[in-house]
């Protein structure tokens, strides 16, 4: 079984980038329990866009 899931990992502001990558580490800690990590890749945000979180897409297989 595969799955593929988006988590943001990161901002540029210095205070949603901790809230961020805590929130996300608990997702992931989480997912981890019963799925394993295959791979991970980051995702290129548009150059037009005003978000700036960081994107990393991850691959988990049971």
């Amino acid at each position: 079984m595969k799955k593929e899931i988006i988590l943001a990992v990161g901002s540029s502001s210095w205070w949603k980038n901790i809230k961020i990558r805590r929130e996300s580490a608990f997702k992931l800690k989480v997912i981890r329990k019963k799925w394993k990590l295959r791979r991970k890749v980051l995702l290129m945000s548009k150059k037009n866009s005003i978000d700036t979180k960081i994107y990393k897409k991850y691959y988990l297989y049971k």
